[in-house]
């Protein structure tokens, strides 16, 4: 199999050989070259599924292909699709880690963050998969947080998974990503909190008994410190008794508040 190493400034790339190797392991992401710059990684990623300029991968659609940043610098990574479907990459994963929350000195927690579902080392793809959740003890406290193994060999370290989710925040997803209607925690209706009511919904989506403790600590991660600090107040308030969708839908019908208050302001100095 391919590997990542070597010159990291490729500027030829034997894609004959790239493509034998995908074809013989289809469904299978592998490593194809390094380039000297993103651009031109993502050029070769867009061009190769429409086999554009690059005969080797006729047909058209018989292959994908995805750029990735990794510590040494830009990478392409392809995969086979024939006789797929196959699991499509994720923009995102979500995973349980755990922390030292900051809401009391020493208090240790579990946080919900958003990371690229790729290794940051070789670029391949991390173990979106195959997360688990595992019971852990750390400083006498029993917490529950995922798991996953690398196909790439690999690991992934909490406490730079944590740097990696603050450096980069999950993007804004539109509103039809959630379903249409005013449901509750419709980011639709949020006004200046939409960006902070969509990460919250991005991470329950995939843990669903996530608190609303937990929401603020992402939210605060994050950049969203004012939605934070009212998520906590509430939560407060509530005496703990708030789910992370519960969170979300307070932050809507505030931001929808706010947003009523300000039109109605400027109609009335109108």
């Amino acid at each position: 199999m391919r590997t990542p190493l070597g010159s990291r400034h490729r500027t030829r790339v034997d894609h004959a050989a790239v493509v034998k190797e995908a074809r013989a392991v289809p469904g299978r992401w592998v490593f194809a070259a390094a380039y000297a710059s993103r651009v031109s990684a993502d050029s070769a990623a867009r061009r190769i599924p429409l086999a554009e300029r690059i005969p080797a991968y006729e047909p058209a659609g018989s292959v994908e292909a995805y750029a990735a940043n990794t510590r040494e610098g830009p990478v392409l990574w392809v995969r086979s699709v024939e006789g797929g479907p196959y699991p499509a990459l994720p923009v995102r994963m979500s995973v349980r880690i755990p922390a030292m929350t900051g809401m009391n000195p020493g208090e240790v927690g579990v946080l919900t963050v958003s990371v690229r579902p790729v290794c940051h080392t070789c670029g391949g793809p991390r173990g979106w998969d195959v997360v688990q959740p595992v019971e852990m003890h750390i400083h006498n406290v029993l917490v529950v947080v995922d798991r996953w193994s690398n196909l790439c060999g690999h690991d992934d370290v909490y406490a730079d998974i944590l740097q990696e989710s603050r450096r980069t925040p999950a993007p804004r997803t539109t509103a039809a990503s959630y379903g249409r209607g005013h449901r509750p925690g419709d980011p639709a209706r949020a006004g200046v909190f939409q960006s902070a009511v969509e990460l919250v919904l991005q991470a329950t989506a995939d843990h669903r008994s996530m608190h609303a403790k937990q929401a603020a600590v992402l939210l605060r991660l994050n950049g969203y410190a004012e939605a934070a600090g009212l998520v906590e107040a509430k939560s407060r308030a509530e005496r703990g008794h708030l789910s992370a969708k519960g969170a979300a839908h307070f932050l809507t019908v505030e931001g929808a508040a706010r947003r009523s208050t300000s039109t109605t302001c400027q109609e009335s100095n109108a």
